[in-house]
């Protein structure tokens, strides 16, 4: 990690006044009290107190203390890769925490299959219901009071059971679109992390030809530049300290021939 000149110098000068603002801060304690200077010394936020007790003694060094703190974190907070390393080490347990794409998913998948079976078994039941209701319709008499406040009660009940399942059937249609949404994106990520191949060659070379051969069997798409016609593909093949065709790059990694356990490993 290099971090520039002017950071450092930051930092340095920083902890320069933060260390000579501690001393003074100590010299001042020591001279109130040898308790006072240990409690500073030794004792959690100690120099805090003394400096709220003891003001006047203590201010020279308590604010020099805190500026060089100050300065110093200030250069190591402008360095890009102590921001990184600050706010991931702020928030590990939310990215812990969040399922992995693969993982909701699955979850999705098991959710519907248990839905559908369920909603299956409840269909096959309430079928079998139905018919029970119409022969009991069938069989009842107008004047059997008893019989048909039983048909009632039954038929109530199933117009409840028969609700409940259109609401299962709209949970399945719910569930099934978040699922598509959840494989739509995937398969968008999987497509954007795709590492892009890039292959310069020849026309006359055998290597290249296999090459090219390889990717297409493995449905890996991939930009050809042709070094003997492209003059800027040769330019390019040249800063890339090409010595032979083909040479080939794949994301950040470069490989000079063809060798297929090798490109498939890049892949």
């Amino acid at each position: 990690m290099n971090f520039p000149l002017i950071n450092i110098i930051a930092i340095g000068a920083g902890a320069i006044i933060a260390t000579v603002g501690t001393l003074l801060l100590l010299i001042a304690a020591f001279r109130q009290s040898i308790l006072w200077g240990l409690a500073v010394l030794f004792a959690p936020l100690g120099n805090v107190v003394f400096a709220c007790r003891h003001w006047t003694e203590a201010r020279t060094g308590f604010m020099a203390s805190i500026i060089g703190a100050a300065i110093c974190l200030g250069g190591a907070y402008t360095i890009p890769e102590f921001q990184a390393h600050f706010w991931k080490a702020l928030t590990p347990a939310t990215t812990a925490s969040a399922p992995d794409m693969n993982t909701q998913i699955q979850q999705h998948r098991q959710q519907l299959e248990t839905l559908q079976a369920a909603f299956a078994q409840d269909g096959a039941e309430l079928t079998k219901e139905y018919q029970a209701l119409e022969a009991q319709r069938k069989a009842l008499k107008p004047t059997d009071t008893e019989a048909i406040a039983k048909f009632n009660v039954a038929a109530a009940a199933y117009q409840a059971r028969n609700a409940k399942r259109k609401q299962m059937q709209q949970e399945i249609d719910t569930v099934q679109r978040e699922l598509a949404a959840l494989l739509e994106t995937r398969a968008r990520n999987e497509v954007a992390n795709q590492k892009k191949v890039v292959m310069y060659t020849t026309s006359h070379c055998p290597a290249c030809k296999a090459a090219k051969q390889f990717l297409a069997q493995k449905g890996v798409p991939y930009e050809e530049i042709d070094v003997e016609t492209s003059r800027d593909g040769a330019q390019a093949f040249q800063k890339l300290g090409g010595r032979g065709v083909p040479l080939i790059l794949v994301g950040d990694k470069k490989m000079e021939g063809f060798n297929a356990q090798a490109l498939e490993a890049a892949l």
